[in-house]
């Protein structure tokens, strides 16, 4: 699934989830202060299908089937942690689906 990262996620770990074989994008910098409606639209609507934020509430704040977009959600941004759990991510990356949210916790316990 053709991922872009949210703003609030460390624009590193596009290389690393690169590494881990995803197909992964950093945020644009015209998408920079679009509502979280207009952002799952803007994701639905490109070649992207999932996003990939730290924001805990945008998911549920949104009709993601409508959007045409699947959600990942990190529960830290903190760079270090995120290495740590690249693999947790990239396969809540390869699970998602249209409509879905998905959770990857800060850490392995």
């Amino acid at each position: 699934m053709k991922t872009i990262l949210d703003e609030g996620v460390p624009r590193k770990i596009a290389g690393l989830l690169r590494n881990a074989g995803c197909t992964v994008d950093p945020f644009p910098n015209d998408w920079k202060g679009q509502t979280n409606g207009r952002l799952l639209r803007l994701v639905g609507s490109v070649e992207y299908s999932c996003l990939l934020t730290c924001d805990k509430n945008l998911a549920h704040q949104q009709n993601l089937v409508a959007a045409g977009s699947a959600v990942v959600v990190l529960l830290t941004h903190d760079l270090a942690a995120l290495k740590e759990i690249i693999d947790l991510v990239a396969a809540a990356i390869g699970q998602a689906q249209i409509g879905t949210v998905g959770l990857v916790p800060s850490s392995r316990t």
